[in-house]
């Protein structure tokens, strides 16, 4: 199972509270984790603090990195509305990433969340995390294997199944 450990932007960051430079903050404005590259010293801290791994360190910078939410995209105004998300919301193939706001509780994730039983990760520890996990879905694709086809079809592919069979 693929299990995607970017940063859940928690409501009380451990990462943030450990920074000796306050290089790890939190936006008041809209709650979303960052590091101020300027001030990162590389010291690690926040890498230890976080338990959802969410934290790189960049050796060639000597300042950690994490997920920024793309706040580059989702504020973008140039873009139209339904652009405004995650580059990994946008190009995950399987459709398996959402993004909007937990506190309209009409929104598509707040509706998703609540149909499909999203689940926070390790609350017993009281960061509060703001992203949700949401419990596999059902296949929709055929996955048994397909029958064979009648011994009376055709010659050649009785040949090359024979031969591809080996």
């Amino acid at each position: 199972m693929n299990f995607p450990r970017s940063c859940l932007h928690c409501e009380n960051p451990q990462c943030v509270t450990v920074c000796p430079t306050g290089a790890s903050y939190k936006r008041v404005e809209d709650g979303i984790v960052l590091v101020d590259m300027d001030k990162c010293i590389g010291c690690k801290l926040c890498s230890w603090a976080c338990p959802y791994g969410a934290r790189e360190f960049d050796e060639l910078a000597g300042v950690m990195k994490k997920c920024t939410l793309c706040i580059d995209r989702i504020y973008n105004e140039t873009l139209p509305a339904e652009e405004r998300e995650p580059a990994c919301v946008a190009t995950c193939p399987s459709r398996a990433r959402h993004f909007g706001d937990f506190n309209d509780p009409e929104s598509k994730v707040s509706k998703l969340v609540a149909q499909r039983g999203g689940v926070e990760l390790m609350p017993e520890l009281g960061y509060k995390p703001v992203n949700r996990y949401l419990p596999p879905r059902q296949a929709q694709i055929q996955t048994a294997p397909r029958e064979r086809a009648a011994e009376g079809g055709n010659k050649l592919l009785r040949l090359l199944d024979k031969v591809l069979s080996r």
